[in-house]
Parts: structure tokens; sequence; C-alpha cells
């Protein structure tokens, strides 16, 4: 009953709050809710882990409440296709309502014994939801008050707001705990309305526009998994995913399984999905920071870990694998080129989830470890960049990071952090690089024709990520000559996300080991031999180690040098060498050994001039679609 009541209370809660947020005008009122049930969702989450899972049955009424709310929300899409015209949506929401009502009302089989099943991989799904997801919306207290500062608007659109972005977290932890094919499609369906709404929140032109897209790509993963139900009850009876899972692999299940995978492709924004998740960027950036790091993206990569252990040997996971690589190289080449902030950041997530895809359909334990590492870290990461940059844009009022150069002499605190999240994504010793690293050991460990063009990818991809990401911090860094730190005050919110985030970062990146042998490892266990043992606080994989403890000593260390080498110098600040004397008074000046004086160029840091983001964009675009083709190839022939 105790597990139970967690459960109701993570699905639940976020409902109730949602509704409340809604209606409440107060806003001291609002934010209290929201402080409430942060606080409740993130012990909630705590204490499911260390009770562990169970399987649930649920009485009629609930999926008599579920039925009547998916055709509800299948109305409301076509009522909108119709508002605004979208044929896509449309088509794609009748192509639902008309085979749901036949499965639900004729076929009768969309009942199942245990509706909902937690494990250790949704029990991880909810630490990230309701952590990560919880420390968004507070900061989003802070954020849309400047927001609709900006905007001047006469009424405040906050209640609407707050309601979907509370929804989103409920419909969440209810997809991740659904073994029901028909609850898994309906919480799936309910994270596409979230993800509308919010996007369009600001009601301009662009915002509808975008919105549209994300809600017709996302219909895709919907039809797919009404189809999936369909076969999947034709092959052995249920609509169950343990069942399905259980049963002999036949070539309706892997039809079951490669549909799945095409939903999941949707949420996760693998090409040629992509241009969703870039056209998200428009609504304010706490949405940005919920579906890049807790929500949407990572319900396309729960999919995907949820079968990857069925199909293993299958030509379906590598299929899987290739659309990764493809889609994690193509985005770390395409994020050098972009000056946009939040920009950068969404092909910056939609590279790592590539990675993680890549890693799931590798398919081996060493890989599958790799994927669920990836997952934990970057959801983290991912969300204090994306908090970060929010308050920087609401500061200065530009997300152009050519805006940002010296940004940490102005905004000294959140630079920091931004910084702290940045170095976080690929450079030791935080936990994004351990998980790297262990999936080019993954990816090195496959057969050499099919791991040679992997490695390659991989390489070029990461090589990419460690110049955008430099450059990055070469712009926030670089100081005027004699420049001193301003003084900077954070609102509340910001100061209990951001803090709390970052905090949250060091301490499992510290603790890897940890994170590691008593969360990676028994996910793992479940189908796999885990590969990674974690000896005196280290990670070893028998033939290569990650020494976690002394890298972060080192860096500590150098941390305290280099503080003490700043104070023996009086802590100014001070041009830095430009490969000549340096001309007094000319910040940018150097003498060149002809005694001429040359004024130092940055010039192309974003290699416009080699990067064609058309050309390679299509290109992806094509080569997404031959996958998912591919895809169905192999499964039908």
């Amino acid at each position: 009953m105790y597990t139970e009541t967690l459960i109701a209370v993570n699905i639940g809660l976020p409902v109730v709050s949602a509704l409340a947020s809604l209606v409440l005008s107060d806003r001291r009122a609002r934010a209290g809710v929201v402080y409430l049930t942060a606080a409740v969702l993130v012990v909630s989450s705590l204490l499911l882990y260390n009770v562990g899972g169970l399987e649930l049955n649920l009485g009629g009424g609930f999926e008599i409440a579920v039925v009547a709310l998916d055709f509800a929300l299948l109305l409301y899409f076509m009522y909108q296709g119709f508002m605004y015209r979208s044929w896509q949506v449309l088509a794609l929401s009748l192509a639902q309502l008309i085979p749901v009502a036949y499965f639900e009302f004729i076929v009768e089989g969309a009942h199942v014994e245990k509706i909902l099943v937690v494990d250790n991989l949704s029990i991880l799904l909810t630490l990230i939801i309701n952590i990560v997801g919880s420390l968004v919306v507070i900061y989003a207290l802070s954020y849309m008050e400047e927001h609709e500062h900006h905007l001047h608007l006469e009424r405040s659109r906050q209640g609407r707001f707050f309601f979907y972005m509370l929804l989103l977290l409920g419909a969440m932890n209810g997809l991740v705990y659904s073994n029901s094919l028909y609850w898994l499609y309906f919480f799936w369906e309910v994270t596409t309305l979230c993800c509308y709404e919010l996007i369009r929140h600001d009601g301009t032109e662009e915002a509808q526009g975008n919105a549209l897209l994300a809600l017709w790509m996302g219909l895709i993963g919907g039809v797919a998994f009404v189809a999936a139900m369909f076969v999947g009850y034709n092959a052995v009876h249920s609509i169950a995913l343990t069942e399905m899972m259980a049963a002999p692999l036949s070539q309706g299940l892997l039809l079951v399984f490669a549909l799945a995978a095409l939903a999941a492709f949707t949420k996760s924004a693998q090409f040629p999905f992509h241009s969703w998740l870039l056209g998200a960027m428009v609504a304010p950036t706490p949405v940005s920071a919920l579906l890049h790091s807790s929500t949407m993206v990572n319900a396309g990569v729960y999919m995907l870990l949820r079968i990857a252990p069925v199909v293993q040997g299958t030509t379906l996971t590598y299929i899987v694998a290739f659309m990764g690589a493809v889609t994690f190289t193509v985005t770390s080449v395409l994020a050098i080129r972009q000056r946009v902030s939040k920009r950068i950041l969404a092909f910056s997530t939609i590279g790592n989830l590539g990675l993680i895809t890549l890693c799931i359909g590798l398919n081996t334990g060493l890989s599958y470890g790799a994927a669920v590492t990836l997952l934990a870290f970057h959801s983290v990461a991912k969300g204090l960049l994306f908090m970060g940059a929010g308050v920087v844009e609401n500061k200065i009022g530009s997300r152009d990071i050519d805006d940002w150069e010296g940004l940490l002499g102005r905004l000294p605190l959140t630079t920091a952090v931004m910084i702290a999240g940045m170095v976080s994504m690929f450079l030791p010793p935080f936990g994004m690089l351990l998980g790297k690293w262990v999936a080019v050991d993954a990816v090195a460990s496959t057969p050499l024709l099919y791991g040679l063009p992997l490695v390659f990818l991989v390489v070029l991809g990461s090589g990419a990520t460690t110049f955008y990401y430099a450059k990055w911090i070469g712009y926030l860094t670089v100081l005027p000559n004699g420049a001193k730190m301003s003084a900077e005050r954070l609102e509340t919110p910001y100061r209990v996300a951001l803090y709390t985030l970052l905090g949250v970062n060091v301490l499992i990146s510290v603790g890897a080991a940890l994170v590691l042998s008593n969360i990676v490892n028994p996910i793992t266990a479940a189908s796999y031999t885990p590969q990674m043992s974690t000896p005196m606080g280290g990670v070893d994989l028998g033939f290569t180690s990650f020494p976690v403890l002394p890298l972060w000593a080192a860096g500590a260390a150098v941390l305290l040098i280099g503080s003490w080498l700043a104070k023996m110098k009086g802590g100014a600040i001070t041009t830095p060498y430009l490969s000549g004397e340096n001309v007094a008074d000319k910040e940018v000046t150097f003498m060149t050994t002809g005694d001429s004086e040359v004024a130092a160029n940055m010039s192309g840091t974003y290699l416009a001039s080699s990067i064609d983001e058309e050309w390679l964009d299509r290109l992806a675009v094509y080569l997404g679609t031959a996958i998912i083709v591919a895809l169905f190839i192999a499964e039908v022939v």
C-alpha cells in the first residue's frame, strides 16, 4: 500500500497542483503550490527508489477515465487542426481516433491485468522527472515574471503556463510506469498536448506555427502506438509490454518494436524529426529546460531502453544504432555554426540523444550501461545550461552569444553556473565525460566492419562538441583590460533552482561510482551482464579505467592554485598574450617583429564558410528517412 501511495502521488499530485495553478490568481499562492509540489515529488521519488518496484492492477473506473480522456484529447487535436488548417494534424488525429474506437469497442482488447509496472528503469526516470523537472518549474516562477514584464502583458497567463508545466510532470511519471500499451499511448499523447500548448504559449504567429509542427510530428508517434497495439494484440493476444517482451520473438513482435522505435524517434527528435525541437526554442526558456532535460525527449530514450533487451541481435537494433550515430555527428557539427544560445543547446540535446540512441542500438551490456549513464548525467547538465541561458536572456535581453562576450564580468554568478554546466558536458571530472568514455569503449568493442565507421562518427561528433562549447566558454570569459566583476543579484527561485541543480551535478559526478553501482548496474543487470565495476570510487571496464576521485582532486588543485596565483598578482584582469608585445592602451593590438601594430582579429569561429547548414540538414533528413524506411523493410520483408 505504501508503494502504491507513492505512485499515486507521482502521477496525481502534479495534476491536482496543475489545476490549482490554473484557478489561483494570487501569484504567491501559486508559488506556494509549486514549492510544495516540488518538495513532495522529490521526497516521493527518493522514497520510491528506496522501496523498489511493484506491479499494480487498477479498477475499471480508471480504465474508463483513461479511455474517455483519450477520446477527448484526440477530438481536441482534431479541433486544433481544423482551426489552424493543418491537414497533417487532422489526418494524424483521425488516423488514431477511428482505430482506437474500433480496438476499444469492437475488439475489446485494451484490458491488461498489470496496468502499471515499476522497475529500476522507471524509478531512474522518476528521479530525473521529479528532481530536475521540479527545479525547472521553481525556476519558472522568476523567469515568467521577468518574461511577462518584457512583453508588457496587461493580463498574466502564468496560470495556464504552470498548468501545463506541472501536468507534463505527472504525464511523464504515468508514461514510465505504464505496462499497458494503451495507457502508455495515452500518457504519450498527454505529453504531446503539453508540448504543443507550451510552445505556443506566447501566442505569436511563429510560436503557433512551431507548435503545430511539434504537434503533428508528435502525432506520428501516436499513430505508431495505435498500430503497435493492433499488431501486438494479434501476435500475443495482449497489449501488456511485459507479455510482449516475454513472448518468443516473431515477425509480428519485431514490427511492434519497430513501431515503438519510430514513436521514440519522434519524441527524442532523431532525424528526420529534429525540426520540432529546434522550433520549440521560440517558447519561454523554462519550457526548453523541461523538454530537453527531464520530460519529452527522455520519453523517446525511455522507450528505446525498454525494448532494447528483446531485440538483441536483430536488424532493428543495428538500424537504431546507425540512426543515433548519424544524428549525433551531424547535429554536433551544425552546432558549431550557431550564434543563438538556445539553438546551440538544442543541437547539443539532439546530438547527445543521438549518442544515447547509438549506445542503445549497439545493445551490449557495456553500451546499455553507457546509455543509462549518459541519460542520467545529461538530464542534469542540460537542465542547468538552459536555466542559466534563460537568466542571461532576461537580464541582457539577447540570446546571441556574440552579445555575451565578457559576461563573466557582468553576471558573474550566472556565468559561473553556465561555465560549470558547459564543462560538465565534455570535460573531466564530470559524469558526462565518464558516460562518453564508456560509450566510446562500447563502440570500439564492436566488430571492426561495423564498429569502424561508428568510431569515426563518434570521434567527429565529440571533437565538434568540444569545439563549440570551448568557443562559447571563451566568449564568456574574455574581459576587457582592467575590468572588475560586477555584483549580481539573483531572485530566490533562480537561486534555488540553479544552485540546487549545480549541487546535484557536482554530487553525482563526485559520486559517479555510487551512481553506477546503485542505479546504472541494477538497471543493466535486469537484461545484461554489467561490464562496469567501481573499485575505490573509480570505474573499471576490465581493459580501461576512469579514476573519478583523483580527477576531482586534480581539478580542485587547479582551482586552488589558480586562485592563489590570482591573489598574488592582485586579482587584476589583463589582456591576453596576442603573439607579440601588447601595445599599451590598446586592448587587442600587438606589436609584430617588424615593429608594426596589428589589431587582433578573431574570425571563423563559427566556420560559416565551411559548414553549409542547409545542405547538411537536408542530407540528414534524407538519411533519417531512409533509415526509417529500412527499419520497416527489414521487419516486413
